[in-house]
């Protein structure tokens, strides 16, 4: 038996299950796939920023509510050095369990009469529309579904990217992420943390009073000579010989396993083709090294649904149509995307990042729109002065 949709969406995480939502708000048919079983353990920085709890307000879900607020980000260095930053404007971000938010949006889509759920559903082979005037089509258990546009939205390695023939080229340096949770006293402290270390940089984001999530971002080399079969014992000698909350969180309680996750930050050549688009990592994932792949999913998932809009209304699912999809997120994100390529710049340089964090932490203001940049901002809000502070310290 064969289903009919206005659009069928590949996987529910929170860039997926964000786009059915907006989309059932516009009184559109959607069927959300997926073939994990919820909830689900994953690797995530889980940092929420500003923007992003907008996004999440907007279909309906409160997360400022459940997680642990932070008003900025602070970095340390080894040698006691302290760079702290807040988010323009006031604004907050949330340390948010990830499994929570997965939870709480896929109940949101079930309650939607207009959003069919199916988990535990791979999709396999997809069939693209080859033409404006075909339906795209998913083979599943006791039948198939149909419509006029498929969206990718099944993460970082996308089966559906890799299907429609849009996987850009692996990144030359490939970067691995570890992540676990663990359980304390109670504490509050409205920072993320970041420890620069030597061949890592290690995250601390309070998820709630009393258990906060640490991340670490590393290369292939210092995974295997630090982390490879010890993965436990290997992130809590990193906790141990970073500052800051890291030492105090060495000796607390694990919850659930250590996991890994990578290599991260593959890319799309583009992300859409004749009646497919992709969302989120899919639409291709920069490295995590600001924190912001969340927040990046759930805020351009509102252009997605403006993208669709507009062409559910000239009833014109073409590459050429869908290409707006493409450009406009492109630019959405043209400014986190070189505040990315600087952070990894730095970290491949330690000396010269030593120096950059030194230097805001004499600078907060510079530091602030820094942070507004990565937050969704316009490059065009920094000052010449913001990077003579950065580099040169004046």
């Amino acid at each position: 038996m064969s289903q009919t949709h206005d659009a069928i969406v590949i996987g529910a995480g929170p860039a997926g299950s964000s786009l059915a939502l907006r989309l059932a708000q516009q009184g559109r048919s959607c069927l959300l796939l997926d073939g994990a079983r919820f909830p689900r353990a994953k690797v995530c920085g889980e940092g929420l920023m500003p923007h992003g709890l907008h996004a999440l307000a907007e279909v309906g879900l409160d997360a400022a509510a459940r997680g642990e607020a932070f008003s900025g980000i602070r970095y340390r260095l080894g040698d006691g050095t302290v760079a702290e930053g807040r988010f323009p404007g006031g604004g907050q971000g949330v340390g948010l369990e990830r499994s929570w938010l997965d939870t709480e949006l896929l109940a949101l889509a079930e309650a939607s009469e207009r959003i069919e759920v199916r988990l535990e559903t791979w999709v396999r082979e997809p069939r693209f529309a080859a033409a404006p005037d075909q339906l795209a089509e998913v083979q599943l258990p006791g039948g198939s579904a149909r419509a006029p546009v498929l969206v990718g939205a099944d993460g970082c390695r996308s089966p559906t990217r890799r299907a429609a023939g849009l996987e850009a080229p692996a990144p030359k340096r490939a970067r691995f992420g570890v992540g676990a949770h663990f359980d304390h006293a109670p504490r509050s402290d409205p920072f993320v943390e970041v420890f620069l270390g030597q061949g890592y940089e290690l995250y601390t984001t309070p998820v709630s009073p009393t258990r906060t999530n640490v991340a670490l971002l590393t290369d292939e080399a210092y995974l295997r000579a630090a982390l490879q079969g010890r993965l436990e014992a290997g992130l809590r000698e990193a906790m141990r010989q970073s500052s800051g909350r890291g030492p105090l969180l060495a000796a607390a309680e694990l919850v659930g396993k250590v996991r890994t996750i990578g290599p991260l930050a593959h890319q799309a050549l583009r992300a859409h083709a004749e009646g497919l688009i992709l969302v989120g990592d899919a639409a291709g994932a920069l490295d995590p090294i600001t924190g912001e792949g969340l927040s990046i999913g759930l805020a351009t998932s509102a252009i997605a649904a403006e993208v669709l809009g507009g062409a559910f209304a000239a009833n014109d699912f073409s590459a050429r149509r869908l290409a707006a999809w493409t450009r406009r997120r492109r630019q959405a994100i043209r400014g986190l995307e070189a505040f990315t390529r600087a952070l990894l710049f730095l970290s491949e340089r330690p000396e010269l990042a030593g120096r950059a964090i030194r230097n805001l932490a004499g600078a907060p203001e510079t530091f602030s729109r820094l942070l507004g940049v990565a937050a969704g901002g316009s490059l065009s809000s920094l000052r010449l002065r913001d990077g003579l502070r950065l580099l040169a310290g004046v």
